[in-house]
């Protein structure tokens, strides 16, 4: 599912790219198509934080405001101001995990009597890159919580002297 037509989220594609270190035009690393995705898809994994606050069009995949929903200002930006932050973590934290998933065959380390060679490191680099996403992510919103059952409520037992 790449997207190469420019989707209405193109305008935070400068800031995920900052946040993921791809600035030089030169040597990107990612192309624009793969971040839409990733911004599609971060809208569509943070729909249970936010209570289906945006509306994804699966063919498409331009994004839209909710009717149901309160939004402190109008369009022009379709995402307001205070979810793009946790949008651009959301994309990154879906990128970085799919580069390790897809690295993730190469981590290793060898060693022969002359040489040793180790790429594990790299390897815990990238988790800690994600795993601070993810905390900066829970200063922002918090996670969705799965309830077993409801609270009972009990009364206090009376206190007879």
């Amino acid at each position: 599912m790449t997207i190469d037509v420019p989707i209405n989220l193109d305008y935070l594609l400068p800031d995920l790219r900052l946040h993921l270190g791809d600035t030089d035009p030169l040597t990107y690393r990612y192309i624009d198509g793969w971040l839409r995705v990733a911004l599609v898809s971060g809208v569509k994994a943070l729909q249970r934080w936010w209570g289906d606050r945006y509306l994804v069009d699966s063919t498409t995949y331009a994004v839209s405001r909710s009717t149901d929903s309160d939004f402190l200002y109008v369009e022009p930006n379709v995402i307001q101001d205070r979810d793009e932050r946790p949008l651009i973590l959301m994309a990154s934290i879906l990128i970085k995990s799919g580069q390790l998933e897809a690295n993730s065959w190469n981590t290793g380390s060898w060693k022969d009597a002359e040489i040793a060679v180790s790429n594990i490191e790299g390897s815990r680099a990238k988790q800690f890159g994600i795993g601070m996403d993810w905390e900066e992510l829970k200063l922002y919103i918090l996670p969705p919580t799965k309830r077993l059952s409801q609270a009972l409520r009990i009364a206090h037992p009376s206190t007879e002297e």
